[in-house]
């Protein structure tokens, strides 16, 4: 679900696709304010599906064949091989560029009543907060 529009208000959107959408990220563990802490990011990319009329960016997401690859905790780095390395960086890079624009193909988005952003008032698992409104 994304918001669009001016600061207030702001027109609820629900963005699906054919399956579960598993967006990449990546983590890392990091010193902040003192103390080691798991660090989260989700890598973005350009719009160029329907989220794409709604904001102009959108994770990148995984197709299920390439989870294995992107959760691998083997190195890219090859050491005494920069060759190597940058390879296998760019052959990641690609497979998650096909993957992500493989599954931006398939995703579609309506607008949904606003109170689906409302945590104190509604009760999440009420399937109507995704229903279209407005169509």
């Amino acid at each position: 679900m994304t918001r669009t529009g001016a600061k207030s208000p702001k027109t609820a959107h629900f963005l699906h696709g054919d399956g579960l959408l598993a967006a990449a990220g990546l983590t890392w563990t990091a010193d902040v304010d003192g103390q080691r802490r798991r660090v989260f990011v989700v890598i973005t990319r350009e719009a160029r599906d329907a989220g794409g009329e709604i904001h102009d960016r959108m994770p990148a997401f995984l197709e299920r064949d390439l989870w294995d690859e992107w959760l691998s905790p083997a190195p890219l780095t090859v050491k005494g091989d920069a060759a190597a390395s940058k390879s296998n960086r760019t052959n990641l890079l690609l497979a998650l560029d096909a993957s992500s624009a493989a599954i931006a193909s398939t995703i579609r988005t309506h607008v949904v009543d606003s109170k689906v952003n409302n945590t104190r008032t509604v009760d999440p698992g009420d399937p109507t907060l995704i229903e279209p409104i407005g169509s």
